[in-house]
């Protein structure tokens, strides 16, 4: 593998990202960046700018969505992967990340080579104790530093395949929610499997970055849980029409 795209999509989480784009000045060359700013009312552009080397790093992109809509996830990783040129992207939450370690790992040929008939998931270490969004981790509570499950959501996969099964289903925008609507139809399409070690992400918690996971809005699963019900009685169908937005490119 020559190349590839890490897609990190951003809301509100200023602390979070800074610490993202601290590993971001440590890619080898052939690994870009896409950052989608989910029309955060703290955008991105600035805290991205504020890095020295990151002003230097032409493999970085910036996107803009043009309106804030609560929880419009599904939208704005699929226009990362609608606006990704490699064959093959990354897809994590703001609070996973990839180390500078990780990514050379991912690009050395005797090391990984990647099956084009595969997708996969990442073998994942939590980073501070538990918050809320951590309590069912196999490890203490206190732990600081341990291996957990890997997150079903945080992958790498080929683009192609990626849209082959329609991406997200932006149907769920606006309520949290929704992608598992999405990897039921990658792992129809496709057997998944799990990245060799020490290839990682590390996940952040409150305990160490205040806004590591998303923080201001409601987590409430009600209108998913009804949205659900109405996809699945169709059958999962394949998703269209996305990009359901205005959105530009800032950097």
């Amino acid at each position: 593998m020559n190349d590839l795209t890490l897609i990190v999509c951003y809301y509100r989480n200023m602390q979070m990202l800074q610490r993202q784009v601290e590993e971001w000045n440590k890619y080898p060359p052939g690994i870009k960046v896409i950052c989608v700013d989910d029309g955060s009312p703290e955008p991105a552009r600035p805290i991205i700018e504020d890095s020295l080397f990151c002003r230097r790093m032409s493999h970085v992109q910036l996107y803009r969505i043009g309106i804030d809509r609560p929880w419009n996830r599904e939208g704005a990783r699929n226009l990362g992967a609608h606006v990704a040129t490699t064959d093959w992207i990354i897809q994590v939450d703001i609070d996973h990340v990839m180390s500078g370690q990780t990514a050379e790992l991912l690009l050395r040929p005797n090391f990984f080579t990647p099956n084009p008939n595969k997708w996969y998931r990442f073998p994942r270490w939590r980073v501070g104790a538990a918050d809320e969004t951590r309590l069912k981790d196999a490890i203490p509570k206190d732990a600081d530093y341990g291996q957990i499950h890997p997150h079903v959501d945080s992958y790498l996969v080929r683009r192609d395949v990626y849209w082959k099964v329609g991406g997200y289903n932006e149907d769920f925008a606006g309520a949290i929610g929704g992608g598992n609507e999405f990897l039921h139809r990658l792992e129809l399409a496709q057997p998944v499997d799990i990245l060799p070690p020490p290839i990682r992400l590390e996940v952040y918690t409150r305990a160490v970055i205040k806004d590591a996971s998303d923080w201001s809005l409601s987590r409430d699963k009600t209108e998913y849980t009804k949205r659900r019900k109405i996809i699945e009685a169709k059958g999962n169908p394949k998703p269209k029409n996305p990009l359901r937005f205005e959105w530009k490119r800032e950097l």
